[in-house]
């Protein structure tokens, strides 16, 4: 079954071989980008409203059969994937060396999106319904 990918999908990219690195490496880092290219088919294939603790989940056991699977290719296939710009945008600035500390950064974040959701839902059931927006273009109304 042919499914169309997301408007924002964007292949994983790899640097060109410039003969500075050891070629050995390189070919390993891209023969993981393909192993990991469908692993990320089936985690394209996730619920809008995921959390990031069930993607991470996801992730780790779809990655887990994957042999001698370099990190680099994990962290690429992990941004490719995640939904929540803030943990992208850690993986982007300070890349983890193992899939420990990648997990471990992970659970920060989804601690962090807990927290959130348990504070949002408390404003939201202390907050009067005359007084929420009914969109978030239009002002709050005044007492």
């Amino acid at each position: 079954m042919a499914v169309p990918l997301p408007r924002d999908f964007k292949q994983s990219k790899m640097e060109k071989y410039d003969g500075s690195s050891d070629p050995v490496d390189h070919l390993r880092s891209f023969v993981d980008l393909m192993r990991l290219q469908a692993t990320l088919d089936a985690i394209m294939c996730r619920d809008k409203d995921e959390l990031l603790k069930d993607f991470i989940a996801r992730f780790n056991r779809a990655t887990l059969g994957i042999k001698d699977l370099q990190i680099s290719a994990v962290v690429t296939a992990m941004m490719s994937g995640t939904r929540s710009r803030l943990f992208k945008m850690s993986l982007s600035k300070n890349p983890p060396n193992t899939m420990h500390e990648l997990l471990n950064r992970g659970e920060k974040y989804v601690d962090t999106e807990e927290a959130y959701l348990i504070t949002k839902s408390m404003i939201d059931r202390s907050e009067p319904e005359s007084n929420k927006r009914k969109t978030w273009d239009e002002p709050r109304t005044s007492k």
